[in-house]
């Protein structure tokens, strides 16, 4: 025997012995868990590396050795001991002398790395890339590439991958549905257009995102989508949230109480947001005398306009919550079967506790919601658990959205290294915990570098020392010290960053922006993008003002952005407040799209993936009932602001 394969055997012979302790138990951290990936074992690990001794002992023969260290590798993998499975490979790797030997070993490798960790995935990828051979093993390298796309949040090449594994085909229907739906309207529509084996999926997420806010056209839709794709698994175990969705109606509420602070410190915010409510309410006064036979947006569908007539009769009566207790409150709505508001967070906590499970609830803010897990004593109780559950929603304009939004659609654009400026303000330091958070969700992912900044003075210092520029004039000038010649130097900037992010307002930003551009080399490769929150926006910027922000790409919702489906409404909103402040604006949107949203909240809340469009953006609501807001894009060319495509 020779002195490698002693190694070898010897290696084999710890990984033996340590067979006998207790394993420890591996959870995978992946999203994908195809139940055949691995091949079936029929023997323990000890077995064959017994095998694998006595055998090449017998025989000699390297081949069958090796065949037998592999196999027992995989048996050491299945028992959830990774660790020694790829320390027995490591060793192996070098005796190995086929090709589907070094397959296969390199498949148990890369299975084992994302069981022991979630954030190994370049490793994995690039054991892939130089699998050959690899065509008995399709399926477990689907499986793998299926796990490194979710990764990447690519649905749509993970669903594609997931179809040539070998999970039951149910698991693997309902696991492409949760992935594909997903993506967005016109992710959904492009992607109809090219892959033919997704066609039932896509064309169900499709349906949903277009028609399930009007229940009878969904109704038909859904009808005749079942019968193209009769038979399909997909159409004879439908996803458990249509199912819940087609037992739903819509919220029909006759009497509203709306709780606002319409005196005191917040009493500019409550009318403004009353104003919404108001400009909502009398929008739907009018459609409702559509008569019953007005064609829809979609094709005749009777729903709407049926739901338009019962928006006639609906009551409708404003209470100042100033200075008023939750058990106030309360006795307040007790005539009232839907409750819009409150607006401070204090009072929506203890409002909620004492609200009867009857009353719907919008509240117009967001807190923490606790879980309530049934104590031993309610889960053997009937009474208990046949009582009602409370349907709250909570409804904001979240600034931790829009960061969340900003990371995700940087990641998109294949950038990787961005850094952050932020004024020193709650509310902005808030936004840049948040978008440091989401962007160190990817794995692998490089951490942000922070500043935060005090004033404009402050502002010029951190941004010339984050970008290094104060580092190349101390450079220049030790260099023109030194030399006996005339030097001619130009600060360069660091060209680790790809991108900028600000968390600024409008008047920041419009200092920030000029003195970043002056920063940045003219040797640059290319220039950096800039990005901001609508907190960088404001409908008061002039022609000067926007030339100053030129090529800032932002986010902000579609009442604040040019060539919006609103004029008429805008034009009178202008009309009756001339000098109102985008802060306002932006809380009279929020009125009007929570008065228009009550009908759909329920039906929002079973399809996650559905969005309403609104005045503050396309919106969802999750299964905790917390509405979220995806806001358009623009960006500031020359001296106006232009949208750009959806990403």
């Amino acid at each position: 025997m020779s002195f490698r394969a002693c190694i070898v055997f010897c290696i084999a012979t710890l990984c033996l012995l340590s067979c006998t302790s207790a394993p420890t138990r591996q959870t995978p951290k992946t999203a994908v868990t195809p139940s055949k990936t691995i091949t079936e074992v029929a023997k323990g690990s000890d077995y064959y590396l017994t095998q694998a001794k006595q055998n090449y002992a017998k025989n000699n023969d390297v081949y069958q050795r090796n065949d037998y260290l592999i196999q027992a590798a995989e048996a050491l993998q299945t028992e959830q001991q990774c660790k020694k499975s790829i320390r027995m490979l490591k060793v192996l790797q070098p005796e190995l002398q086929d090709n589907r030997h070094h397959t296969h070993a390199n498949l148990i490798l890369a299975e084992c790395d994302l069981i022991l960790s979630d954030e190994d995935f370049d490793s994995v990828e690039a054991i892939l890339a130089n699998l050959t051979e690899a065509e008995a093993y399709q399926a477990r390298i689907a499986a793998l590439q299926a796990q490194l796309q979710v990764n990447k949040k690519q649905w749509l090449k993970a669903a594609k991958a997931l179809q040539d594994t070998d999970i039951e085909e149910l698991e693997k229907t309902h696991t492409i549905w949760q992935w594909l739906k997903k993506l967005n309207l016109s992710e959904l529509e492009k992607a109809r257009l090219s892959e033919s084996t997704l066609q039932p999926w896509l064309q169900l997420a499709i349906i949903v995102k277009r028609f399930a806010l009007e229940p009878e056209l969904f109704n038909q839709q859904l009808v005749n989508w079942q019968s193209r794709h009769f038979g399909h698994p997909l159409v004879t175990s439908l996803p458990e949230e249509i199912e819940q969705s087609l037992l739903q109606s819509p919220i029909q509420a006759k009497r509203i109480a709306v709780l606002l602070p319409l005196t005191g410190r917040l009493a500019n915010q409550g009318l403004a947001i009353k104003e919404g409510i108001l400009a909502a309410y009398l929008e739907n006064l009018l459609g409702a005398k559509l008569s019953p036979n007005s064609p829809s947006e979609y094709g005749e569908s009777l729903d709407k306009t049926t739901q338009s007539n019962i928006q006639q009769y609906r009551e409708i009566r404003f209470f100042d919550s100033a200075l008023k207790t939750a058990q106030q409150l309360n006795a307040l709505v007790a005539n009232f079967d839907v409750v819009l508001g409150p607006l401070i967070k204090q009072k929506i906590t203890e409002l909620t506790a004492i609200l009867p499970t009857d009353k719907i609830l919008l509240a117009l803010n967001r807190v923490e919601l606790k879980i309530n897990t049934p104590t031993i004593n309610q889960l053997d109780s009937t009474t208990e658990s046949n009582l009602p559950v409370a349907e709250h929603y909570y409804f904001s304009l979240a600034p931790e959205d829009e960061a969340q939004q900003l990371a995700l659609h940087i990641q998109q654009k294949q950038l990787v290294r961005p850094i952050v400026f932020a004024e020193d303000h709650p509310t902005t330091q808030r936004m840049a915990e948040a978008f440091i958070t989401a962007w160190q969700e990817t794995p692998n992912a490089i951490q942000p570098d922070l500043t935060i900044f005090t004033d404009n003075k402050d502002m010029r210092i951190r941004v010339s020392e984050m970008l290094d520029v104060t580092q190349s004039k101390q450079r220049i000038k030790q260099i023109k010290t030194m030399s006996d010649v005339e030097v001619f130097g130009v600060e360069r900037n660091r060209r680790d960053i790809d991108a900028i992010v600000l968390f600024a307002n409008p008047e920041q930003t419009e200092l920030l922006n000029p003195i970043i551009e002056a920063s940045l080399s003219p040797f640059a490769r290319k220039s950096l993008s800039v990005f901001a929150s609508s907190r960088s926006h404001s409908l008061d910027l002039n022609s000067n003002s926007l030339r100053d922000l030129r090529n800032l790409t932002f986010t902000d919702m579609p009442w604040m952005l040019p060539d919006h489906s609103w004029q008429t409404l805008a034009n009178q909103t202008k009309q009756l407040w001339p000098q109102r402040q985008d802060t306002l604006l932006r809380l009279f949107a929020m009125g009007f799209d929570a008065y228009n949203l009550l009908p759909n909240l329920r039906r929002l809340k079973t399809l996650p993936q559905l969005v309403s469009y609104g005045l503050t953006g396309e919106i969802n609501v999750d299964d905790q009932g917390v509405l979220h807001r995806r806001l358009p894009w623009a960006q500031v060319v020359q001296d106006r602001v232009k949208l750009l495509a959806v990403d």
